[in-house]
């Protein structure tokens, strides 16, 4: 499989943490971002699609997370 470097800026107290838990995971650091980044992006993609969809079912804007919430009701 073919690979290439990506590269970001982040605070050195959080890398040094991210490279500490892969450490004690055990988990290699490049295939562990990647896929909690594939993750993320699919979560986002998946948010993005719903609210669209929600929107056009009621006809005005609707936040994905609000529709999908449990009401207070429920929680208890």
């Amino acid at each position: 499989m073919a690979t290439t470097t990506l590269s970001v800026k982040v605070d050195p107290k959080f890398a040094r943490e991210f490279r500490d838990f892969c450490e004690a995971h055990f988990l290699q650091v490049g295939k562990f971002a990647e896929h909690a980044l594939r993750e993320v992006m699919e979560d986002f993609y998946f948010g993005a699609k719903a609210q669209r969809i929600l929107s056009q079912h009621s006809g005005k804007p609707v936040r994905h997370e609000a529709y999908f919430a449990k009401s207070s009701r429920s929680r208890k």
